[in-house]
């Protein structure tokens, strides 16, 4: 059941950026939520627990500041990571850009919130410490300067935070004490000497950038290498392993993984390092392509694993379908919703079931109960248990019966939802078929049919008598009228 769907909801608007995270040792579902703009939004994040009840929110904090789609991690310290985009007016004369003065920027933010109390933790403005880099980027599209565009962030041990500027195509390692910039990689920036080429420090436009192992200095990223209106010459996106030494200040390009159709990704994108496992004997790599709806997967070594496309891949550059990261879930999420139970509905002769969010479904049994109608107001309908009629096992999201044999006469179906050990899990609605079995249909279509000729007839019949009836009263009105006549000539 590879790449089938789990849940989806349409409650929440529009969201972004899904996938399971810890908060005090029991996983949830998370993501943003809220009101999309061109390159950001502004809206909350949701926590919802394993029934897909929202336990918690998380908001920006400070007046006029919103949660961004961009970014939401939960530490090991139960605080969260957001981004924040803040429309801010600024004196812009300084840059070498052509800008009219005292213009707005899209001032990139970052704060850590405390989830229980929603206090804030700690916040970093860009233009606070790298406002100098104005002059070197950045993206401006009818609307204000934004040159920084974080979005992604990621915690250390050492209580330092990991950011991806992407419209700077740098990387930036903040001080948690103070919000210093301790180092910078790619863009402008000469922090490290590269010794692959430039293979370790040449991305553009890059997302998703993380600690792989904070000891030997390995990162990840994902280089877009493109972005939408903007000139490269990159022939497509990849995901890649760079090892820092800090030492010897030297950034190396390990390992990149690349689809062999040559996905370009103009925007978003995601790489996520899985944990060794019992099947997998080294660390699996797993890339979303942004907005190019497909993910891949690759051994540690780079060996394509399988690759899925969610969308034609002749359509990848309209972006018609995209996801922003593509997570893959650990196999500890199990899930049951508590606010609604398994659906079924009739078809043809075909009943559908299936239960959005359940996790734990392996089998689904067809049961069957017969009511025998009232024949009076005074007598109380007979209603039998359901019983079983088949088994079948859970296939996808949506699985069906085949009911076409089946008499329907006083029938109502529901479904029943087992785990693997043929427990009910939950039992469905109750559905009633829109028509009686086949035969019964033309028995009843000849009785009507049938009906409906003596019907006609008596019409028929009817008219004949009421047309004679009134011929004879004629001609006995003009007999009687002709004697008179002649009676009073005579």
């Amino acid at each position: 059941m590879a790449g089938d769907l789990v849940w989806t909801s349409d409650e929440f608007g529009h969201a972004a950026n899904s996938k399971v995270q810890r908060y005090h040792q029991q996983d949830y579902l998370t993501f943003w939520a809220g009101e999309k703009l061109t390159e950001s939004g502004q809206g909350v994040y949701y926590m919802l627990d394993s029934a897909y009840n929202v336990v918690r929110t998380v908001s920006a904090v400070g007046d006029g500041l919103y949660g961004d789609l961009h970014e939401f991690v939960i530490t090991d310290d139960a605080t969260a990571l957001i981004s924040v985009y803040n429309r801010t007016h600024m004196d812009l004369t300084p840059t070498e850009r052509t800008l009219v003065k005292d213009g707005y920027i899209i001032d990139g933010i970052f704060q850590e919130v405390d989830i229980a109390s929603g206090e804030l933790v700690f916040q970093w403005r860009a233009s606070d410490h790298l406002g100098y880099l104005m002059s070197y980027g950045g993206y401006v599209d009818n609307g204000p300067f934004d040159y920084f565009h974080i979005n992604s962030i990621d915690k250390d041990s050492h209580g330092n935070y990991l950011i991806s500027l992407r419209h700077l195509h740098m990387i930036a390692y903040v001080k948690g004490s103070t919000g210093d910039v301790l180092w910078t990689l790619g863009g402008i920036a000469d922090d490290f000497q590269d010794i692959s080429g430039g293979a370790a420090t040449n991305f553009k436009w890059q997302h998703d950038v993380r600690w792989v192992s904070e000891q030997q200095g390995i990162i990840s990223l994902f280089d877009n290498g493109v972005a939408r209106h903007h000139y490269s010459d990159a022939t497509h996106s990849e995901g890649r392993i760079i090892q820092l030494d800090f030492t010897k200040r030297t950034a190396e390009l390990l390992r990149s993984f690349s689809s062999p159709q040559h996905i370009r990704s103009a925007s978003q994108g995601s790489v996520q390092i899985l944990p060794v496992t019992e099947t997998n004997a080294d660390a699996h790599v797993f890339v979303g392509w942004g907005s190019s709806a497909a993910y891949s997967e690759f051994t540690g070594a780079g060996e394509l694993l399988c690759e899925t496309h969610f969308a034609a891949s002749s359509l990848f550059y309209f972006e018609r379908v995209k996801s922003y990261r593509a997570i893959k879930a650990p196999a500890t999420w199990t899930a049951e919703p508590e606010s609604w139970d398994p659906s079924a509905q009739i078809q043809a002769e075909r009943l559908y079931v299936s239960w959005n969010g359940a996790t734990e479904v392996v089998w689904w049994t067809l049961q069957r109960r017969t009511v025998t109608p009232q024949r009076s107001k005074r007598e109380v309908p007979e209603e039998t248990d359901f019983v079983d009629v088949e088994v079948i096992a859970k296939d996808g999201f949506e699985s069906f019966f085949d009911i076409s044999a089946l008499d329907h006469t006083y029938a109502t179906y529901r479904i029943a939802a087992l785990d693997e050990d043929m427990d009910v899990l939950r039992y469905s609605n109750v559905v009633v078929p829109a028509h009686t079995n086949s035969r019964t249909y033309i028995i009843a279509a000849i009785l009507f049919a049938s009906v409906s000729i003596l019907v006609a007839f008596s019409v028929i019949k009817y008219h004949d008598v009421l047309h004679t009836a009134l011929v004879n009263a004629a001609l006995t009105g003009g007999s009687n009228r002709y004697r008179k006549l002649r009676g009073s000539s005579g």
